[in-house]
């Protein structure tokens, strides 16, 4: 199963050099983590829990880490959500209902 990990700053509320800042650091230990990148999400081939708990893991250790130099990842953080990947929906691709196959 892979499992999707959604992580978005709160762009609104802080400087964006400092949301870049914090972004690069998420981004470097998820992947470290075992997590890849797919577009903007984090994803990764395991369960619900194995997943979110392993991204709660990597925030909790980010939030201790000298890098962020004393900063709350949390307080950045608009959105922090995990779903079963496989349940997406492409928009990009036409509908299903609207594919005709022709067996000749």
């Amino acid at each position: 199963m892979r499992y999707a990990i959604v992580i978005n700053l709160d762009y609104e509320s802080y400087f964006v050099d400092d949301c870049k800042f914090v972004w690069e650091r998420i981004r470097q230990e998820m992947e470290n983590s075992g997590f890849r990148m797919d577009k903007r999400l984090f994803t990764m081939d395991s369960n619900e829990e194995v997943a979110c708990d392993t991204a709660r893991t990597v925030i909790d250790r980010l939030n201790r880490s000298p890098k962020l130099q004393g900063i709350d990842v949390y307080a950045y953080m608009k959105d922090f959500y995990g779903y079963d990947h496989s349940n997406a929906v492409n928009l990009m691709l036409p509908s299903t209902k609207n594919i005709v196959v022709e067996l000749r």
